[in-house]
């Protein structure tokens, strides 16, 4: 082999390099074209719903606190309200059993008044008739022992122990 031939500036050939730019560069845009563009597209259009996704996803976020906020807000005035409702029914149950007491002892009250006047009604009359039974002993009594005595006397008498035994 000559020198020549074995230098290797010698084996190259314009054609040859053109031809190979000329493919690089055709591979370049029909690669471009076929799968980098539509890669791109897709990536782009893949980027735009996650931002989509991420402000819908904020949205959603800002509104369940917001609605958190609103249920703990209408929580708190339902439970004053159910508060305030418990403390009314509380008082108004004191009001109506503090009624029924009075109402209660009122009854109590005037059926003892009741009770005590057919008592003392029934113990007068029983009275009456121990004393008219003890004014008739008496006599008879006295009749025996002492001969007569008048019923005034032994009626006196028969009150004046009566009256006696009752205090």
């Amino acid at each position: 082999m000559s020198p020549d031939e074995l230098n290797p500036l010698t084996q190259i050939r314009p054609v040859v390099i053109v031809a190979v730019v000329l493919i690089v560069i055709v591979m370049y845009f029909l690669l471009r074209r076929v799968f980098v563009l539509p890669y791109m597209h897709v990536m782009e259009a893949r980027e735009d719903l996650f931002e989509t996704a991420r402000s819908q996803f904020r949205e959603v976020d800002r509104l369940t606190v917001e609605s958190q906020d609103a249920c703990e807000a209408t929580i708190a005035q339902a439970t004053a309200e159910a508060e305030e409702l418990r403390a009314e029914a509380q008082e108004r149950a004191a009001a109506y059993r503090s009624e029924r007491v009075a109402e209660a002892s009122l009854q109590a009250s005037e059926m003892l008044e009741k009770g005590r006047a057919k008592i003392e009604a029934e113990r007068a009359e029983e009275m009456s008739g121990v004393r008219s039974q003890a004014v008739e002993c008496v006599s008879v009594a006295c009749t025996q022992l002492v001969g007569s005595v008048t019923i005034e006397t032994v009626e006196n008498a028969v009150d004046r122990l009566l009256e006696r035994k009752a205090l």
